[in-house]
């Protein structure tokens, strides 16, 4: 034992004993209380929550690449959705999240494999802060306040929204954020797999970070040479992304494509999602669409210097190799122009779905804080006698002042969501019988229930703006519903989409269709004529 000691110390795991320990047992500890104090309620209802794990849900129930739920972005009508008998493709997002979490599903349910999932990201990203910093010897309290740091940003308004939600960007931020830390380990002398392995696992998991596999490639080149085998490791990198996508558009999902430019609501978007990431004000994704605030003036000049300074740089050292920064904090900003380039080309050529909003950019956000944390423990470290307490001291009160404004730490508990009762139209869906809902709020039917649920025929679809005949919907809806035990529930009070009643209303007369009240809801069912 005492050999193994002698060949194996612990101290060799973390590279600086006991404090780092501890630093990474305490960052350990908080983001597992985070997390926790996220779901002490359970899962929260959000807009891409119930996509998620629907196809989780049906990767566990043994049909991956499926999902019982079409959503109001869908390109399937309520029609094709009926005739499929309720289970779609999963093409709204990348298959990587449910096809992780299903499988997880099988032996702890689709939930809790989700709540896991989270919990388990939001550990990586708060050790990455620690991971991610340049080893110094000498300097112990500097640990402890990389892992509060990483503490504090799993704390942020918007990372506690996503987590509450169970969405893909908690294991986006902490995907990106070890691959930053493995191709820095790589262009030191690491290991190539956990790069390729991180790089595709951020393309299954937003296809936004499938073009970070060009950074890993370029570094590949830079640290061999050997020009054709890094272009074939970046194509391949980008493979499973790239083959997602075509599946994907090849089964009916995509956004349309199509020049749109940038607008003034889209700019004033980007750059109050770059102050959300010092304001917790600007941070809140409720404000940001269900108020008329812009962003503070002073997050102009933040966007600036983050656009026109940082960025450049970072992208210059990265290609010139000309380093001003450390690998990591280098990497970490290179990563953060990549995706943002990602989400501005993916604003001004495809539909209005696309917006730098607080959690789109998230990832960004986080990468670029982490610059900003490895950087200044980077001249911390630097410093000697007298000029190293006050950098100290001044990293503590900006560590401090970012708590106080950006994150607000005393509103951990904060609810995203009022209510996860089960709601009126949900137990009129369920005591319909029917197998399939055709409703005015899917995500919610889908959530509670269970059963296959689609969104109610609109002139227009939402995801592509393609207008549709949504007359010719109606009148096929009936027989449809007939031919597979579906049912029309509607709620009596205002949803997130909507239906038209008139339509419905004209098949009431003609005999096709018959309504029935229930507490809350509308429930219109087929009749035995409903095919004539």
């Amino acid at each position: 034992m005492a050999r193994f000691k002698e060949r194996f110390p612990f101290s060799r795991l973390t590279g600086q004993g006991s404090w780092v320990v501890t630093a990474y047992g305490l960052a350990t500890l908080g983001a597992l209380i985070v997390g926790i104090l996220q779901f002490r309620h359970g899962i929260v209802h959000l807009l891409d929550t119930v996509t998620y794990w629907s196809g989780t849900e049906a990767t566990g129930n043994g049909h991956p690449f499926t999902t019982n739920l079409a959503p109001s972005f869908s390109n399937f009508s309520a029609i094709e959705f009926l005739e499929r008998s309720g289970r779609l493709p999963f093409v709204d997002f990348p298959v990587g999240y449910p096809l992780v979490a299903g499988t997880i599903g099988i032996v702890v349910g689709s939930h809790h494999a989700m709540e896991l999932l989270c919990v388990i990201a939001l550990v990586g990203i708060a050790i990455a802060f620690l991971a991610g910093a340049h080893r110094s010897k000498d300097s112990k309290i500097a640990s402890i306040v990389l892992g509060a740091t990483g503490i504090l940003v799993t704390m942020s308004p918007t990372m506690r929204l996503v987590t509450q939600g169970a969405l893909s960007e908690p294991l986006f931020c902490a995907v990106a954020l070890w691959l930053v830390i493995a191709l820095a380990k790589f262009r030191n002398g690491g290991k190539w797999a956990p790069v390729a392995a991180l790089s595709i696992a951020a393309g299954l998991l937003r296809f936004i970070g499938a073009p970070l596999a060009i950074l890993a490639g370029w570094e590949r080149y830079q640290k061999t040479g050997r020009k054709l085998s890094s272009l074939i490791w970046t194509i391949a990198m980008m493979a499973p992304a790239a083959l997602n996508i075509l599946l994907a558009s090849a089964a009916g999902g995509g956004h349309n494509a199509g020049w749109r430019g940038l607008g003034r609501i889209d700019i004033e978007v980007f750059v109050r999602s770059i102050g959300g990431w010092f304001d917790a004000k600007q941070g809140d994704l409720r404000r940001t669409y269900f108020t008329s605030e812009g962003p503070s003036w002073w997050s102009w000049l933040v966007a600036i210097v983050w656009l026109a300074i940082i960025i450049i740089i970072a992208l210059y050292s990265i290609v010139r190799r000309r380093h001003f920064l450390t690998a990591t904090a280098e990497l970490a900003l290179g990563t953060s122009a990549i995706i943002s380039a990602g989400l501005v080309a993916g604003m001004m050529g495809f539909d209005a779905l696309v917006i730098a909003d607080n959690r789109l950019m998230l990832p960004t956000g986080i990468l670029t804080l982490a610059a900003v944390v490895w950087s200044a423990h980077d001249f911390v470290s630097k410093q000697k006698g007298a000029h190293r307490t006050q950098s100290i001291a001044s990293a503590l009160v900006a560590l401090i002042l970012f708590s106080l404004f950006a994150v607000r730490p005393w509103n951990i508990t904060e609810s995203f969501s009022d209510s996860s009762e089960l709601k009126p139209y949900s137990i009129a869906a369920l005591q319909s019988g029917a197998e399939i809902i055709i409703t005015n709020d899917a995500d919610a039917v889908h959530w509670d229930t269970g059963l296959p649920a689609a969104y109610a025929p609109l002139p227009v679809k939402a995801l592509t703006g393609e207008a549709q005949d949504v007359t010719a919907l109606y009148e096929a809806l009936p027989c449809a519903l007939l031919r597979h035990n579906g049912a029309v529930v509607l709620s009596d009070a205002m949803t997130f989409s909507g239906a038209d009643i008139d339509l419905l209303t004209q098949e009431v007369d003609k005999g096709r269709l018959t309504l029935e009240q229930f507490d809350g809801a509308s429930v219109y069912f087929a009749t035995a004529t409903a095919c004539n």
